[in-house]
């Protein structure tokens, strides 16, 4: 039933069809993690998760629900894992705040943005951050008119973060 509900509110709502797409894979469980190219026999040099723990096979569930980051990830919109069953943790986030994909399509924005910081590490060497996630995911919520400057705020703000930071730690 929550599968279902999921995929009603995920057609309906307002995001770009990638992000629908997306979502819909991962609901599928084919995802393009190691596990699932793992199960299609497709060889790579390892099938581990390099963003957290370098010994855990890299699958859905771990990507979005165990993983320390996407925890991190999740408490920035005030969401907690508290099982790592994803339907179980899909019907909580369901419960918190209705129907998973109003309200701003959050839940299915705060997955890609996890998806793509997760890649930016691994292909890009970008260091993941549950911020620069958050800022992703309120970029992408923003009108189209408005994103370049909300960028530019955003950019500007986490440079002064980290000189304050780097100025009272030294």
């Amino acid at each position: 039933m929550i599968v279902q509900s999921a995929f009603k509110c995920l057609w309906a709502s307002a995001c770009q069809n990638k992000h629908k797409v997306f979502f819909w894979l991962l609901l599928q469980h084919k995802l393009s993690t190691r596990n699932f190219l793992k199960r299609r026999n497709m060889v790579l040099p390892s099938y581990h998760y390099v963003c957290c723990n370098p010994n855990v096979e890299e699958s859905l569930v771990h990507l979005f629900l165990e993983c320390i980051f996407a925890h991190a990830c999740w408490a920035t919109i005030q969401l907690h894992v508290w099982s790592f069953d994803p339907l179980h943790s899909l019907g909580t986030f369901q419960e918190s705040i209705g129907c998973i994909f109003l309200h701003g399509n959050h839940h299915s924005i705060m997955c890609w943005c996890i998806w793509m910081q997760c890649n930016d590490f691994i292909f890009k060497g970008f260091q993941a951050s549950s911020n620069n996630c958050l800022a992703h995911l309120v970029i992408l919520r923003a009108k189209a008119r408005n994103k370049l400057a909300m960028s530019e705020w955003l950019e500007a703000l986490c440079n002064l973060f980290v000189f304050f930071i780097s100025f009272f730690v030294f």
